[in-house]
């Protein structure tokens, strides 16, 4: 390919980039991915799932749709350069693993990116892990051979658990043909068949055979539209774990046939290598060497013992290793060793199991590894020679720890050197293993010739090639007759142009790859021009007073302009790059008499250098003196007087001018007087000349004399003057420009300060300048050496002032006052209106409507101006009153059927009185004036109270407060008692009053009680009124009583004592009653005992009764004896007895 000038800045610089950089689509970093997701048992552990992306030197806008499904909505990731992100994808599951085997779905995944990504996708789960590395275009094709393991069975699982070719469409109308080399959902092995697939529609070819015996490897699929397949096997088993496997391939486009393997962490690795054409033989070489010959779409499986192993092949082939972490498995297909591969791979850790990347490259670039910038993680002894290879690569597995390469961090792994492979494994035993390849599938090798050149026919040109990325030899050639320096497979060359490259120029050198990648070339345009042929004319003699010698040089040949140069100190006008330029010979030039001239040619590019010389002879010239150099005159006394001279061969000579003017008497004296014209005064400067005349045969003399007229000065009064009546002095703006800045006020009666010779000095009238209406005053210009003094006038006249008046509305807080101007004019018109309100606020409007925040008295101020700028001011006070704040309070109290509320004034105000009230008390059909009224109220409800008030000024505010009159209370009330025999009748009283807040009751025998619902022990048989009375808001009350009467008071202690209980849960008579002991003998204790003396129940007090039980079982049926001891000094005696335990009665 051809290069721009500007294709590098330094061959140099180029490398370095080179290095670090890999060739845009030769990667598996792109910008677009396609991906079929295979279905994982969820028995065997299906999530989590994620997508991780890896940028580089760019910022990514990441999205993620699916073409085919128009429900699910594109997830986007932004994500900054150098880093890493991801998405959860364990969500969208059944949306994205293919649904069904033999059927066409809408599942598959594109991913597209604004600048090149890494991207895989990553099964998680607890103990079942795998990686699938995203190929992109390397990914895309339409010719696929599936490579699988054939060792371990698939799991029976459920779901189930199986091996597939899940495949992707990319375009609409794609014919996929399917050739299985084993039976499959729907379809026998060894038989084509076809199916249509849609832009992002999958499709899954599944082994419907768990026996490893039965493999889909080495099946044949085919398309007329780019697909992407992914090989999966599902819940693998192996030393009692079961393991995913699974990458997605590579077109076979990208076959190989040199691969480098470095066993893994699993006791029983495999690789399987996969035929694309007859007759392939291969060869394994590790500590031994195995050989063996495969056919198209046979598939070979050797058992790995050795560590590293190196496997080469006649024809393409795929590879896939089957390694793992310990009892885990996981697969990849790997990449071909030559041409591919690139300069940088970026990783991430997603879990913190074991982590080892598998790295291999030339040797002796081992050493050049770093890890973002780091070169003490990758030593060059963690590499081993690869067997087989002749010394030519090295591989190294090489396991980092978290802290070396933390979790989810982003990692760049380059290489300084040389492209590389990179493997990466992550896992542990019984946690799961992941494996894939991260590095390019295929690369083109760089090759760089350099820039374009332009050189000489008799110059050597310097190359320097640059060849990288798999291939590192080549050679030059070329379109010339010239030849190389060294031999043309030195890329640091020197190429020897023939004087014959002139006649075809320009000519190509093409560097060209040598090597086992693909070819690559690189051209450079070179430009052969002749040397160029240099010629400085004839030698000259010229005059001293006229010793430019015009040079007349010439270049031809392979340049065309040169530089003149001096052994004098003369100098070239208009410059030593014109060829035709002149020479301007300095005195010492004219004192040695003589100067030689030398002319080289430039712009000849990589030529030699090309001379030729001349020498000027230079004879003596007559002298001429004008006078000083320049002579200043003022513009209004111009006239100059000149005194010349000339010497040397001649004594004779004439003035000139470049003005208009006349030399008095005459120009031929050589002492005369110019007389300038007012053009020449106009102009600034004019310049006289005197020059030699009656030279012989010199050229003459000249010399001259710069005239600069200096203006005069200028004297500026200032504009006419509008004064105003009411203003005591003026202000004068006087100028003075030219050679002078000074000068002097007169004329008036009046004072000058600071005084008349401040320009712009204040004026103060006198009473009867003012009266008179004008006054006319004069300034003259001082000091003006030379020059003529200058005058101007000024005239002031004296006008009538505006006269400022304003009129203002009176208002309440947060009104608006509104200020309407009321000014005279005067003389001339009112344009500028300034307020200030003394509340911070300002207006230049002519009438303003203000709202001030407080109430108070303001004294505004107005500054009126007229067009002439004479203004007047007026201060004004301005009132605005205070609000009242309204309010009030109220006391209720109940009178027969009505509510009275009496309302009390509340309202404030501060410096105004308020006189006048307005209650409206919310339709009760009246209203008040009185300040504190009163109103009866009839019925509940909500009322609104209003409340206005008005302050004297006029100023009124409003308060509403609602007052809530609930219902009058009812009273009402039911009991509860036991009806059993006891010394006390107990009795429990339920309120059932509406409305009522408080309680009081009474019942009948002098107690009382304020609880809403109390209890009441009667200790007297006899009849007796309960009374409830209620109160409710505001204190309106009502009553309610019931009669009741007891006849269950007994005083006979041993009456309440039974003799007999059955503990048998029914219900009834479970438990020994004593009720009478918790009323009035809460000391008393209870003692029980069988008839062996044995103590088999006690209790202080009795609030829980016994059960029959002892040692919370119950006790044989029979009589049992008891004491009880009621501790009261009403009863000091104890009570004792039998009493019977049956449990079998009422069962």
């Amino acid at each position: 390919m051809r290069k721009s000038a500007v294709k590098r800045i330094t061959k140099t610089l180029l490398a370095l980039v080179t290095l670090f950089i890999s060739v845009p689509g030769f990667s598996q970093q792109d910008t677009v991915f396609w991906f079929a997701a295979p279905e994982i048992s969820t028995s065997v552990g299906d999530n989590p799932i994620y997508l991780r992306f890896l940028t580089y030197n760019n910022a990514s806008t990441v999205t993620v749709s699916q073409p085919a499904n128009g429900g699910f909505s594109p997830i986007t990731l932004n994500i900054p350069a150098n880093d890493v992100d991801s998405i959860n994808l364990t969500p969208f599951l059944s949306s994205i693993e293919s649904p069904g085997a033999d059927v066409v779905s809408n599942n598959g995944l594109k991913i597209t990116s604004s600048s090149e990504i890494t991207t895989f996708y990553e099964l998680n789960a607890t103990t079942n892990k795998e990686m699938f590395s995203l190929k992109g275009n390397k990914g895309l094709g339409t010719n696929f051979y599936t490579p699988f393991q054939k060792h371990w069975d698939n799991a029976v699982t459920t779901p189930g658990s199986f091996t597939s070719i899940d495949i992707v469409g990319t375009e609409n109308g794609t014919t996929v043909l399917i050739t299985p080399r084993t039976d499959i959902v729907g379809h026998p092995a060894n038989v084509s068949y076809s199916i249509t697939l849609n832009e992002g529609e999958t499709y899954s070819a599944r082994d419907i055979n768990v026996s490893a015996s039965s493999s889909l490897a080495g099946s044949i699929v085919s398309s007329d539209k780019p697909i992407s397949i992914t090989c999966f096997s599902g819940a693998l088993s192996h030393s009692g774990c079961s393991s995913s496997m699974g990458d997605q391939i590579t077109s076979a486009d990208y076959a190989g046939t040199d691969f480098i393997i470095h066993k893994g962490n699993n006791d029983s690795e495999r690789i399987y290598i996969l035929g694309t054409q007859n007759g392939t033989s291969l060869s394994i070489d590790n500590n031994s060497t195995t050989s063996s010959l495969i056919n198209w779409s046979e598939t070979y499986e050797y058992v790995l013992s050795d560590t590293i192993n190196y496997i080469h092949t006649s024809k393409p082939v795929y590879l896939w290793h089957a390694t793992g972490s310990g009892c885990n498995l996981s697969g990849s297909q790997v990449p071909n060793l030559y041409c591919a591969g690139k300069y940088s791979n970026s990783f991430t850790r997603s879990s913190s199991d074991s982590l080892g990347l598998i790295l291999y490259t030339r040797t002796g670039f081992e050493g050049m590894f770093e890890i973002n910038g780091n070169s003490s993680l990758i030593n060059s002894s963690s590499f081993e020679l690869v067997p087989g290879t002749a010394g030519e690569y090295k591989v190294g597995m090489i396991y980092f720890n978290t802290t070396d390469i933390p979790l989810n961090s982003y990692n760049k792994v380059t290489n300084s050197g040389d492209i590389f492979g990179m493997g990466i494994i992550n896992g542990a035993n019984g946690n799961g293993s992941k494996y894939t390849y991260l590095s390019e599938f295929n690369s083109y090798p760089l090759v760089d010739a350099g820039n374009d050149a332009v050189t000489c026919a008799n110059s050597n040109l310097n190359l320097s090639g640059i060849i990288g990325g798999g291939s590192v030899t080549g050679y030059w050639s070329g379109t010339g007759f010239g030849s190389f320096l060294l031999s043309s497979d030195n890329l640091i060359n020197e190429y020897i142009p023939s004087p014959l490259d002139t006649l075809v120029s320009p000519i190509e050198l093409i560097l060209t790859s040598t090597g086992p990648c693909p070819v690559n070339k690189d051209t450079i345009i070179v430009t052969v021009e002749p040397s160029p042929i240099v010629n400085a004319s004839a030698d000259q003699t010229v005059c001293a007073d006229n010793a430019i010698a015009l040079l007349n040089g010439n270049i031809s040949g392979g340049a065309t302009t040169g530089e003149w140069s001096s052994l004098g100190t003369g100098t070239f006008a208009p410059n030593n790059s014109t060829l035709n330029t002149s020479y301007i010979p300095s005195p010492t030039d004219t004192l040695n008499g003589t100067v030689t001239l030398v002319l080289t040619a430039t712009g000849f590019g990589s030529c030699n250098v090309e001379t030729d010389t001349m020498v000027i002879t230079i004879t003596g010239a007559p002298a001429v003196e004008a006078g000083v150099d320049t002579i200043w005159v003022c513009s209004n006394n111009a006239n100059v007087a000149l005194s010349g001279s000339v010497s040397g061969p001649t004594t004779s000579g004439k003035w000139t001018t470049t003005g208009n003017g006349l030399f008095s008497p005459d120009n031929l004296l050589l002492i005369t007087t110019y007389q300038p014209s007012p053009s020449d005064i106009s102009s600034g400067e004019i310049t006289l000349y005197l020059e030699s005349t009656n030279n012989g045969t010199c050229a003459g003399a000249l010399d001259s004399v710069k005239v600069i007229f200096t203006e005069s000065p200028v004297a500026d009064a200032g504009i006419n003057i509008i004064a105003c009546v009411n203003e005591n002095s003026v202000e004068l703006q006087g100028a003075i420009s030219g050679p002078t800045t000074t000068g002097i006020w007169s004329g008036g009666l009046g004072n000058y300060t600071n005084s008349e010779t401040d320009l712009s000095a204040t004026y103060s009238p006198t009473a009867a300048e003012i009266s008179s209406g004008n006054l006319v005053l004069t300034l003259t210009s001082t000091n003006n050496n030379t020059c003529n003094s200058e005058s101007d006038f000024v005239q002031i006249d004296f006008v009538a002032a505006p006269f400022s008046n304003f009129s203002a509305t009176d208002v309440c807080l947060n009104e608006a006052t509104d200020f309407n101007d009321a000014s005279l004019p005067g003389y001339g018109t009112i344009t500028n209106w300034e307020w200030d309100f003394d509340d911070t606020f300002t207006s230049n409007l002519q009438n303003y409507s203000h709202t001030y925040n407080s109430y108070g008295t303001f004294d505004v101020q107005l500054i009126v101006t007229t067009n002439v700028g004479c203004s007047d001011t007026v201060l004004i006070p301005v009132t605005v009153h205070e609000l009242p704040i309204a309010g009030f309070t109220f006391e209720v109290s109940c009178t027969g059927s009505d509510v009275e509320i009496s309302f009390t004034d509340a309202s404030t105000t501060d410096l105004d009185s308020i006189n006048t009230y307005i209650y409206d008390f919310g339709g009760q059909g009246s209203t008040s004036s009185n300040p504190n009224p009163t109103q009866n109220f009839i019925g509940s409800d909500d009322f609104e109270i209003t409340q206005i008030v008005t302050t004297y000024n006029g100023c009124i505010d409003s308060v509403v407060n609602t007052i809530t009159i609930p219902e009058r209370p009812q009273a009402g009330f039911y009991y509860n008692t036991t009806n059993g025999l006891n010394i006390g009748a107990e009795f429990d009283f339920i309120d059932t009053s509406f409305n009522a807040i408080d309680y009081f009751w009474e019942f009948g025998e002098g107690s009382t009680s304020n609880l809403q619902d109390p209890s009441n022990t009667y200790w007297v048989n006899g009849a007796y009124i309960v009374t409830q009375h209620v109160t409710g808001a505001f204190g309106c009350t009502d009553s309610a009583s019931i009669l009741i009467k007891i006849n269950t008071v007994t005083t006979e202690i041993s009456t309440l004592i039974p003799n007999a209980i059955s503990p048998n849960g029914d219900g009834k008579n479970d438990v020994w009653k004593l009720n009478f002991i918790n009323l009035l003998y809460p000391d008393a204790t209870v003692e029980i005992f069988n008839r062996w003396g044995q103590q088999i129940f006690t209790s202080i007090g009795y609030q829980t009764p016994w059960d029959g039980t002892f040692d919370m079982e119950l006790v044989p049926d029979g009589t049992y004896y008891y004491v009880i001891n009621l501790n009261h000094e009403s009863n000091p005696e104890p009570f004792t007895g039998t009493i019977l335990v049956l449990k079998s009665v009422n069962k």
